[in-house]
């Protein structure tokens, strides 16, 4: 087996390797126009910077496996040749990972099209060998081997769906948490740092040389572009650093450095990678709560909140370093004495305290509870809402009649915490349906004084038929305004739709007293067209301190519904739409 001074070897070209590459590589992202530039809001350094430092990172790396293997150092290892067979697959994903980052350094790839040349990385991974079979944790093995499929390539690859799946998780989860950490001077790299140096010390203990191999490559290049890393940073990783960087310590976990054969624990190398997994659970959760987009750039990443308690940028990194030192000794104490339970709970722990510690002291814990209670109420309010107006959408699709509408419009109203001012339909100028009081758009009728929000909308034919449905949320109404108009919008589209189909096939039925008949030999055509949602107007209401919100539906485009095709094979004519999604769907 190896001796230890080969794994310093491999350190030391590493290191060396990216200390006397990196100032090219500054100058060539500076002639691409890969620089980093502040933007007083995420980016938190003084002047521009040029990125791209994965390219430095990556000469090291393999300047030193190649120095080592030039030398016979791999001589008498038993496993040298199948070794040498996973390399492949590792540097064409490193590659495919490297090109992937460089683009985005210098033209800003969108997050789909990243996404999507990370998977072909992990599947090129996969396909060479460097997959997870099956996953040991608390000594219980979980196979990932079946069901399989065999794709068409050569004679057949034998692909395992499950197996498929989890090694694409790990290798995606890896490399993007490594790119969000990545947000300060000496971040990534340092805790990269820390995180390979401890995998390799794990692999050595266990006696896996290829993976220590990498691991010990990897901590080298690391060291050595922190360097011209840490703060003032001469230069960035960039993407094309973070992604190559979360690529390789995922394939040193999937590679057996901590159990033999394909069989691994994962929860070694997630405990060493605790303070990105944290960051990253925490800024899921926090767009969560908040209803913002998964890829929407904030400043309530952990370094931002200890940059706005007052440490500088290097007070911040050597905390942070201090915190993913505790846990990568957390590691190794569960290595060395083979228990992974004390290994978890301890780890947990101390994120746990960590990130109550810091959250509180900038009253983001608080806010972060206000936001949940928030979101868990109006997620209620959501599903209430959906509830009763799908309920109210089915019954008006088998009333026969207009009052019939009137009525489910009126109950449906009433339960979303609204109250119902006024339905009106007419066709060629004259009223087929007509409500009592005034809508909030000026229609004829008595003065209403309204002292909380309204809506109307409106919605006409292409041959002279108008329908008006305008509201008034009651004062005391405990679901919100926006949520319930954006439902009644819903219910009055298919009130129209069904009113069309009414009125083009013949009498509806008797009215209301005191409401106006329809007149059964004057048909609007087939087709309704309804008017979209435009901004709110606030106009001023006669007995409110505020205003009236109004919501204008007179410029909607018209759409075909979504089974108009299906409908159109059947050989039945469909009545173009308002664009709408399903009641319910958020």
């Amino acid at each position: 087996m190896f001796h230890s001074n080969t794994y310093l070897l491999i350190f030391a070209v590493a290191f060396m390797g990216c200390v006397l590459v990196t100032p090219m590589v500054t100058r060539i992202a500076t002639r691409l126009g890969a620089i980093d530039r502040p933007d007083q809001f995420r980016r938190i350094h003084k002047g521009a910077t040029p990125r791209m430092g994965g390219l430095g990172l990556a000469f090291g790396l393999t300047v030193a496996i190649a120095v080592a293997a030039a030398g016979g150092y791999f001589r008498d290892w038993p496993e040298y040749s199948r070794w040498v067979g996973t390399l492949l697959p590792i540097g064409l994903a490193s590659l495919i990972v490297l090109a992937v980052g460089v683009v985005d350094d210098t033209r800003e790839m969108g997050p789909r099209l990243k996404l999507l040349g990370q998977a072909s990385a992990v599947l090129v991974l996969y396909l060479g060998g460097v997959r997870i079979d099956s996953v040991t944790v608390f000594h219980l093995t979980i196979p990932m081997d079946s069901p399989a499929v065999v794709l068409p390539i050569g004679a057949g690859v034998p692909v395992a769906v499950p197996g498929l799946l989890i090694t694409m998780l790990w290798f995606l989860a890896c490399m993007n948490i490594w790119n969000l950490i990545d947000g300060m001077d000496g971040l990534a790299s340092g805790v990269g740092l820390l995180v390979s140096g401890t995998l390799a010390l794990v692999a050595i203990w266990l006696e896996n040389p290829n993976v220590a191999i990498l691991a010990a490559a990897l901590a080298g290049g690391l060291a050595g572009f922190l360097l011209y890393n840490w703060h003032p940073a001469c230069i960035f990783l960039g993407d094309s650093g973070s992604l190559l960087i979360g690529l390789l310590i995922g394939v040193i976990g999937v590679q057996g450095s901590l159990k033999e054969g394909a069989t691994i624990s994962l929860l070694f190398p997630i405990l060493a990678m605790g303070l990105p997994i944290t960051d990253t659970a925490m800024a899921i959760f926090r767009r969560w709560v908040r209803n913002l987009p998964l890829s929407s750039a904030d400043r309530r990443h952990v370094h931002h909140l200890l940059i706005g308690l007052g440490l500088g940028p290097r007070q911040a990194a050597l905390l942070l370093y201090c915190f993913s030192a505790g846990l990568c000794g957390v590691v190794l104490l569960g290595v060395v004495y083979k228990n992974e339970f004390l290994a978890l709970v301890t780890g947990l722990s101390g994120c746990l305290a960590f990130l109550l510690i810091l959250t509180s002291r900038r009253d983001e814990l608080a806010t972060l509870r206000a936001d949940l209670a928030s979101r868990l109420a109006r997620g209620k309010q959501e599903r209430f809402a959906a509830k009763v107006t799908w309920e109210a959408i089915q019954r008006i699709e088998l009333c026969d009649s207009v009052a019939g509408i009137s009525e489910i419009m009126r109950n449906a109203t009433a339960r979303l915490g609204c109250e119902h001012l006024q339905l009106t339909c007419r066709r060629d100028g004259r009223p087929v349906l007509e409500g009592e009081g005034r809508d909030p758009g000026g229609e004829a009728g008595p003065a209403v004084d309204l002292s909380g929000p309204t809506a109307t909308f409106r919605l006409t034919s292409g041959r002279d038929l108008l329908l008006i449905v305008s509201l008034h949320q009651a004062a005391a109404s405990s679901l919100a305004a926006d949520i319930a108009f954006r439902f009644l919008q819903r219910l009055s589209l298919a009130s129209a739709e069904r009113l069309d189909r009414l009125f083009a096939t013949g009498p509806v039925g008797k009215a209301e007293p005191g409401r106006t008949p329809v007149e059964p030999s004057r048909m609007p055509p087939d087709g309704l067209v309804a008017s979209g949602l435009l901004a709110p107007r606030v106009e001023s209401g006669p007995a409110s301190a505020g205003g009236v919100a109004a919501l204008d539906l007179s410029r909607m485009r018209p759409a075909r519904p979504p089974l108009a095709w299906f409908r159109d094979v059947l050989g039945r004519a469909t009545a173009p739409v308002a664009p709408g999604r399903p009641p319910g769907e958020d």
